[in-house]
C-alpha cells in the first residue's frame, strides 16, 4: 500500500509544490468533472482542498495541506491511543465517502504519507483524485489494503502496539468484519466509566438548583451523549428539556472544550414526550447523525446507538 498504483502505472505524476503537492493527469480523457464538483462543494471537511489547474497543457490537481501533517510524518512521536483516534476519524471519513453516492472509496489516496492530521485535534482530512480510474479495483480491494496495511504498522512498530490496538488489529484481520463495525470496534476498544470523572462541566446553574450528585445524576437521566474519539471519555447527561452543547462554559450545560473545532454554542438536545431531538445552532463546523449533515435549526429525531458527529468528533446516543 506504499506504492500510489496510478503513479506506478503512469496514469499521475505527483510533484512537491513547496509545502503542497500535485498530482498531474498524464492521459487524455480521464478526468471525471461531475466528482470533481461533488468535491468542491464538500464542506464537512473530509477531504483534503483539491484545485484543478493546468500544467504543460494538462490537467493537475493540486492539493493545499495547510497546518495538517502526513501521518507518515506524525508516525515516530505517535503513540498507541492516538493512533486509534486517527484510524476511527479515518474510518469514519471513509464511511462518509461511501454513504456520499457520487464519489467511490477507490479514488481515495490511503497511503500513511497522504492520509493528512491536524497534530492538535488528529482530525483528518483525505485525498480524493476525480479520475475514472481508481487507486483499487473496488471499494473492498481499498478497504482490504488499508486493513493490511493497519495491520503491518500495529504489528512492526513498538510505540503503537499495547493491548487496545492489537485487539483492534485481530477485528482488521476478521473479513466478516464490516467498514461500520470496524469504526465501532475502534471507538469501543476500552471501557469506560458514564458517571462519575468525566471531564465534563455541567455549567448552567440556577437559584435553588439541587446538585447534581451521582445518585440523581444516575436516575434522573435518560440519555447520554457517549464520547468516541476524544482524547478521555466523556459521557454527557441530558437532564432537562433542552440541553445546549458547546465549549463555551458560561453558555451552555454541557462544556466540550477538548476540541477548538467545536462551536461555543454547536447544538442542543431537545427532550419532548419522551422523545429525543438534536438540532444544529449555526455551528461553523455541522452536526452530523448517522454521517448525514443537519441543517441549522432543524431538529432530528434521536434513536438509540445513533451516531453523532459535532466538528469532527464523534458520540454515541445512548438512550434508556
Amino acid at each position: 500500500m506504499s506504492v500510489n498504483a496510478l503513479v506506478e502505472k503512469g496514469i499521475l505524476a505527483e510533484q512537491k509544490c513547496g509545502s503542497n503537492f500535485a498530482y498531474t493527469l498524464l492521459e487524455d480523457g480521464l478526468f471525471l468533472p461531475t466528482e470533481y464538483k461533488v468535491l468542491r462543494s464538500q464542506d464537512d471537511q473530509c477531504f483534503l482542498k483539491c484545485m484543478k489547474l493546468t500544467y504543460n497543457g494538462q490537467i493537475q490537481f493540486y492539493y493545499l495541506l495547510e497546518d495538517y501533517r502526513s501521518l507518515a510524518q506524525m508516525l515516530p512521536s505517535l503513540d498507541a491511543d492516538g493512533l486509534m483516534v486517527i484510524v476511527t476519524n479515518v474510518l469514519a471519513n471513509m464511511l462518509q465517502v461511501k454513504n456520499n453516492g457520487f464519489l467511490s472509496c477507490q479514488k481515495l489516496d490511503l497511503t500513511f504519507e497522504h492520509i493528512y492530521v491536524d497534530t492538535n485535534t488528529y482530525k483528518v482530512k483525505l485525498v480524493y483524485v476525480p479520475v475514472n480510474q481508481g487507486f483499487y479495483m473496488d471499494d473492498a480491494s481499498c478497504e482490504n489494503a488499508f486493513r493490511t496495511s493497519l495491520i503491518k504498522l500495529i504489528g512492526t512498530t513498538q510505540n503503537l502496539c499495547n493491548n487496545k490496538t492489537i485487539k483492534f488489529a485481530n477485528s482488521l484481520s476478521n473479513a466478516l468484519l464490516s467498514l461500520q463495525d470496524l469504526y465501532e470496534t475502534a471507538n469501543t476498544g476500552e471501557a469506560f466509566q458514564p458517571y462519575g470523572n468525566t471531564g465534563v462541566i455541567n455549567a448552567k446553574t440556577y437559584p435553588g438548583m439541587q446538585p447534581k450528585t451521582e445518585g440523581r445524576r444516575r436516575s434522573a437521566s435518560s440519555m447520554q451523549l457517549v464520547s468516541l474519539n476524544a482524547p478521555n471519555k466523556i459521557a454527557l447527561a441530558v437532564d432537562r428539556s433542552e440541553y445546549v452543547i458547546g465549549k463555551k462554559a458560561d453558555a451552555v450545560d454541557g462544556v466540550l472544550s477538548f476540541n477548538k473545532m467545536i462551536s461555543r454554542i454547536h447544538c442542543k438536545i431537545i427532550q419532548k414526550d419522551g422523545q429525543f431531538f438534536i438540532e444544529d445552532l449555526q455551528s461553523a463546523n455541522g452536526t452530523y447523525v448517522n454521517y448525514e449533515k443537519l441543517n441549522p435549526h432543524s431538529p432530528r429525531l434521536l434513536k438509540n446507538g445513533d451516531r453523532i458527529r459535532l466538528a469532527n468528533s464523534d458520540f454515541e446516543a445512548m438512550i434508556d
